[in-house]
């Protein structure tokens, strides 16, 4: 008789695994020093087109607030490198790991093609007029808040993929779960009525949930699976 064997599965989490994991606190680091560093605070929340102007004209006389919006591109690189790294982590959930790297390749699009606007605002400043200064800043804001849908998606099912394979505990994949939803209802709520401010308390919860999603993979310890003991039914008999 021979007593079957059993193998040793372990879980380990590679230094390459802890780049991509706390890639998505850097994104969020990085770009909330960029913007903190960028901010003007002699613009209010919803300018006219006179005083989007005289904001573009303070930028253009501050070397720091440009290098901190350059700063806040740089951060969507690693906010590109954390969602390759999720896409893969829950490869295993099947069509939903295709559906979080389809919506988070959406959300980036519509993020960093905000910036064209403020970009086409900063070079024509001294040649464009109030009424148009204006159209282009809300131009910005309305893709800021179009990125809702695709961000709540992003985070929907990557928390649906993560409960279903294990890799995030009840909790925080059930708060993605309602984060997620959320985003979307709101986007959707709010079609056109965006306001002028263009900010969604949401959007911070979708960070929030990103920061401690990184943070929480990039600390998990290496597992190691302890052999399972042989049942009667695993001994065979060799004739």
């Amino acid at each position: 008789m021979r007593k079957a064997t059993t193998k040793r599965q372990d879980h380990t989490v590679t230094a390459m695994d802890r780049v991509g994991a706390f890639s998505g606190a850097t994104y969020f680091v990085v770009a909330n020093i960029a913007i903190a560093i960028a901010s003007d605070p002699e613009l209010p929340d919803q300018p006219t087109g006179q005083e989007s102007l005289d904001g573009l004209s303070r930028l253009a006389a501050n070397p720091l607030a440009q290098a901190a919006t350059s700063l806040e591109l740089l951060a969507f690189v690693a906010w590109m490198v954390f969602v390759g790294y999720v896409a893969w982590r829950l490869r295993a959930a099947g069509w939903l790991a295709a559906v979080v790297l389809v919506a988070a390749i959406t959300q980036i699009a519509v993020k960093v093609g905000s910036f064209a606007p403020l970009m086409t605002s900063y070079v024509l400043r001294d040649q464009i007029s109030p009424e148009q200064a204006l159209v282009i800043t809300h131009t910005s804001l309305a893709a800021v808040r179009i990125g809702l849908l695709p961000a709540g998606l992003f985070v929907l099912a990557a928390a649906i993929a993560a409960l279903r394979t294990h890799e995030l505990g009840r909790i925080l994949a059930w708060a993605g779960i309602v984060i997620g939803a959320a985003n979307i209802v709101v986007a959707m709520v709010t079609g056109l009525n965006i306001g002028r401010a263009g900010f969604s308390p949401t959007y911070l919860l979708v960070a929030l949930w990103i920061l401690a999603t990184s943070l929480v993979w990039g600390f998990a310890r290496n597992r190691t699976n302890k052999p399972a003991t042989a049942k009667p039914e695993d001994h065979v008999t060799l004739s």
